[in-house]
């Protein structure tokens, strides 16, 4: 009921008693009503088009009684969406129908007060929420004129996009692409205003959005101008209205060179070489010692070594001049591949270095390829020539016990100078000579400190989030291992090969199967993917093991995900299936990791009971723009969907790349984008877990 609110109230009766009685029968259905009377229609339109009237009574004789179609009609000229109610000294349905069909809401009696009383209610309600919708249409209106304006007048270009079609850009998104009338853009495909290579990020990001899947991420992107001309930048995404109807709205941005996601490379005054902005030498040989210092945050550092080949000929072709302006190209194609903790140099004028924190040897392997292809690819239009080139690039991974600078220098140049002679136009990793002494003199001392660390309990757990994209939330993580020796703290890629080498696989396995399971039982995660190692794989006992280990310690068998390598299934496809089979016989589940590296990885997925399919972080490099890699990651993708299998990317580093597994259909994502800028997750300073995060 309707309670302390002062209701205006008209009665038309030739009674005046009548609007007693109606006064009277709201107030006791709980209504403040103030009646105010009239003995016929003729000062009721003036009335009520200037008071606040609420309801309207109109008492008749009959049912044919012409004054509600003329009262009817003055409501509907003078106050919309009033209600008017009969009463009549008797109703029937025919009355009723009569009074509706000439304008009135209703037909009452007196003698039945509650009908009354349940009818003037309704009618009270509907028009109090009718008048209250009215005013936030209006409101609504009035905000988005007050929006239209705003994106109008904004320094922000704005394109707003519905079902894939422009349909609205403001002045700053003509002026900043050198457009002169929207007529140019406006129904337009969106994709046709960026460069082909950002198509797959823009729509996988627009379908996201539209989905209300994405959360204010930066994608970097190159805009087609009015003069085909590609201009990089940044992109920022988020869902709007556009008459009345859904739309993306994309605010776009120059990059500047994309300072805040570009390598930092760029620095002011005579550190920085004047041609490309790289570092020059010795700046860079800082840079090097000060993060070579510092483990890397994808758990390697790689140095690249590259240079232009036959840039002799080429500038026999275009001469000394006109060699700057091809240099240049050549530092913007590497400036394109750039990620943001990577650090560029330029030694002299065509030698180019960059330390790369990455995951694998693979991922540098797969960044080097796709950056020679893109050079490969690249037509040079340089003194009025069209000239193609080539690089070699040399990469070598640093090992901090072993080497120091100078000797990861002379390692990259040596694989450098092996693809030049080899033929030049390929990228070269040299490969691991475990007979080297130095080696064999690091892997003694590293024995010592994996035992003693076994002994002591001087390892611990980092827990990396694995993220949804499919909007469902599920705290799940993949369990990565740190050694501390003497207060410092180890990365695996320094302590796992010697491990590897020296049979110390299997225990190492144990221990973290033993602090991931204590893990679980006070956090409850939804899912740790736990790796396990070659030995771990032929171990015929760890299956028994770890039932044991699940049923003394009470966890939900199904949060454990053991993570077995494509290369082990491959190479050990009896062994892996053996395990696999077991440890879900045990209510574990089983994820094919590093997916998509060997020479038929479809293959594998016809043998092994899988849960997970985690594809290899190698093919991250350079899917955003490469349209064949997307087909390959899909069709993977297509494979593990007939199979029910969940699909999850590694070493996901940028939004750019997050758009793209979005459109091509990807579950999970994990990596340092999902983790955030910050190495070590879910720990105190002691090293205990926190409380779970959520995604």
């Amino acid at each position: 009921m309707i309670q302390h609110v002062t209701v205006d109230v008209i009665v038309v009766s030739s009674k005046r008693d009548d609007a007693e009685a109606i006064s009277q029968a709201l107030r006791n259905a709980g209504v403040a009503a103030h009646c105010e009377w009239f003995a016929d229609l003729g000062e009721v339109a003036q009335r009520v088009s200037a008071a606040q009237t609420q309801l309207l009574f109109l008492f008749v004789d009959h049912r044919s009684d012409e004054r509600i179609a003329q009262l009817a009609a003055q409501r509907t000229a003078h106050a919309p969406g009033l209600p008017v109610i009969v009463v009549a000294p008797s109703v029937d349905e025919d009355a009723i129908c009569h009074a509706l069909t000439n304008g009135a809401q209703d037909m009452v009696s007196l003698g039945n007060p509650t009908r009354l009383q349940a009818v003037a209610l309704r009618e009270l309600n509907h028009f109090r929420q009718a008048k209250a919708l009215a005013g936030m249409q209006s409101s609504a209106q009035q905000l988005e004129q007050q929006v239209a304006t705003l994106v109008n007048e904004s320094a922000d270009a704005i394109m707003l996009v519905q079902e894939g079609i422009v349909v609205g850009v403001n002045p700053a998104w003509m002026t900043l692409l050198g457009y002169g009338d929207d007529a140019d853009l406006v129904g337009t495909p969106a994709l046709d205003v960026f460069h082909d290579d950002s198509h797959a990020a823009i729509k996988g990001a627009m379908v996201a959005t539209g989905n209300g899947q994405w959360a204010g991420h930066t994608l970097n992107l190159k805009a087609v101008g009015s003069d085909a001309s590609a201009l990089p930048l940044t992109a920022e995404l988020e869902l709007a209205v556009f008459d009345d109807e859904p739309c993306v709205r994309i605010v776009l941005a120059l990059d500047d060179r994309r300072n805040e996601d570009k390598p930092r490379d760029i620095v002011e005054g005579s550190e920085r070489h004047p041609l490309t902005g790289f570092f020059r030498r010795q700046r860079f040989l800082n840079e090097m010692e000060k993060h070579l210092e510092a483990p890397s945050r994808g758990g390697l550092w790689v140095l690249a070594y590259l240079k232009p080949d036959s840039i002799a000929e080429l500038r026999e072709q275009i001469g000394p001049l006109s060699s700057d302006d091809l240099l240049l190209e050549f530092a913007r194609i590497l400036q394109d591949h750039a990620r943001q903790n990577d650090i560029y140099g330029q030694f002299g004028g065509d030698l180019f270095m960059v330390l790369m924190p990455r995951g694998t040897t693979r991922d540098a392997l797969a960044w080097a390829e796709n950056l020679r292809q893109a050079v490969a690819r690249k037509v040079f239009e340089v003194a009025e020539k069209s000239l193609s080139a080539t690089c070699t690039i040399g990469l070598a991974q640093f090992n901090s016990d072993t080497e120091d600078l100078p000797q990861l220098i002379l390692k990259a140049q040596k694989a450098y100078l092996n693809g030049v002679k080899a033929g030049g136009n390929r990228c070269i990793v040299p490969e691991l000579d475990d007979d080297d002494m130095a080696r064999q003199q690091g892997d003694t001392a590293y024995v010592k400190k994996i035992k003693g660390a076994l002994m002591q309990d001087n390892f611990r757990l980092v827990f990396q989030p694995v993220a949804s994209l499919s909007g469902r939330s599920k705290q799940m993580f993949d369990v990565l291992l740190r050694m501390l020796d003497g207060g410092r703290e180890v990365m695996p890629g320094a302590f796992l090969p010697p491990a590897k080498r020296n049979g110390l696989m299997k225990s190492i396995d144990r221990w973290v199967i033993m602090n991931a399971l204590k893990f679980c039982s006070e956090h409850h995660p939804a899912g740790l993917f736990i790796r396990l190692s070659t030995e771990s794989v032929l171990d015929d006992t760890l299956a028994d093991w770890i039932g044991q280990q699940i049923t003394e310690s009470g966890v939900t068998p199904s949060s454990l995900i053991f993570q077995i390598t494509e290369s082990d299934i491959e190479a050990r496809l009896l062994d892996a299936k053996r395990l696999a089979t077991a440890l879900r016989g045990h209510g574990a589940l089983i994820a094919l990791e590093h997916f998509g590296v060997t020479q038929q990885p479809l293959r594998t997925l016809e043998h092994v009971p899988l849960d997970y399919l985690k594809i290899d972080g190698s093919l991250m490099e350079g899917i955003t723009s490469d349209k064949s890699l997307q087909r390959t990651v899909r069709s993977y993708i297509k494979m593990a969907e007939e199979k029910k299998i969940a699909t999850v990317a590694e070493r996901v580093e940028d939004a750019n790349t997050m758009a793209v597994l979005w459109q091509l259909g990807i579950q999970y994502i994990q990596g340092f984008y999902v983790q955030g800028p910050e190495e070590i997750v879910l720990e105190t300073d002691d090293g205990q877990p926190l409380s779970l995060a959520t995604e």
